[in-house]
């Protein structure tokens, strides 16, 4: 969009009045990347995640057609690229400096971000985001180096860090702290899958017409999907607490393949390999559009 001299971005109708639309002076120093590079290789981070999730997504439905074991998570997503060889090895390292550098930078949004947003309770509700945001994205980060590092490793950690807290006085109540964070970020991701509030996190001027349906349609599908997930970890955390047993607490994988036994059997993973795709797509758009 061209301006004349002087003038400030006008906020396009189509996203004035939405939660979190940027303010029309965006463009001021309240930037919440702390520095110019570290926005670009934030933005290659942020895309890095869409990869993952569209390696997830094709992961999903291939392991649902051949009816193979092998883990449908972030790190059978990241073990694809391993496989690569030395290139993608080196794929691998230069999205992992990447991914680390948005994790910061979303950090750094927790922090003292989201300034251009003119709702405090909003504001505060952004910055909880962008925490979550870090975990998820310094997660993909980790199990990276893991992958590159020891691509055999086939121990479940979170099978490891479950026996380790059941084993601690109180370890139950933290496991059942923990559901119910992850149960709240359930809930949290489907108001934001339904209501669109992450199009707020994005800048107006740079979205067409298209892109921006694109993005409010790939943003709902994949944080819906994201959001059944999380609550399926959320309530095997739970049934692990009552039963007393930490053998029942699973992340990803184990949360699909639970709600596929319970469910519609594999077409759970051929829908989930859809939604992540989605939110992956998502991601790609996210990069690009995102508030710097």
């Amino acid at each position: 969009m061209r301006l004349l001299p002087g003038t400030a971005p006008v906020r396009d109708d189509a996203t004035r009045g939405l939660p979190g639309a940027p303010d029309p002076d965006w463009h001021r120093d309240e930037h919440d990347a702390p520095g110019h590079w570290s926005e670009v290789l934030g933005r290659v981070g942020l895309g890095a995640y869409g990869v993952v999730h569209l390696l997830l997504g094709w992961l999903a439905v291939a392991i649902a057609m051949s009816g193979e074991r092998s883990p449908v998570d972030q790190r059978g997503a990241v073990a694809i690229v391993a496989h690569g060889g030395l290139v993608g090895r080196f794929l691998l390292a230069l999205a992992t400096v990447c991914l680390v550098t948005f994790a910061v930078w979303q950090l750094r949004a927790c922090a003292v971000g989201f300034r251009w947003v003119d709702e405090p309770n909003l504001r505060w509700r952004k910055r909880i985001g962008a925490f979550a945001k870090a975990l998820g994205v310094g997660g993909v980060a980790y199990f990276a180096v893991r992958v590159t590092v020891a691509p055999s490793e086939n121990a479940s950690e979170l099978q490891v860090v479950a026996h380790e807290t059941f084993a601690l006085p109180g370890g139950r109540l933290l496991v059942l702290l923990a559901a119910v964070v992850v149960l709240v970020t359930a809930v949290s991701t489907a108001f934001t899958g339904i209501a669109a509030t992450f199009l707020g996190d994005l800048v107006p001027e740079k979205l067409t017409p298209r892109l921006r349906h694109a993005a409010r349609f790939l943003g709902g599908i994949g944080n819906l999907t994201r959001a059944v997930v999380f609550g399926a970890v959320g309530v095997l955390a739970l049934e692990a607490v009552v039963d007393d047993d930490p053998d029942e607490v699973g992340g990803l994988d184990v949360a699909l393949r639970a709600l596929a036994d319970h469910t519609l059997g594999t077409c759970v993973l051929v829908i989930a390999g859809v939604g992540f795709a989605a939110y992956g797509l998502y991601c790609l758009v996210d990069a690009y559009a995102r508030h710097p």
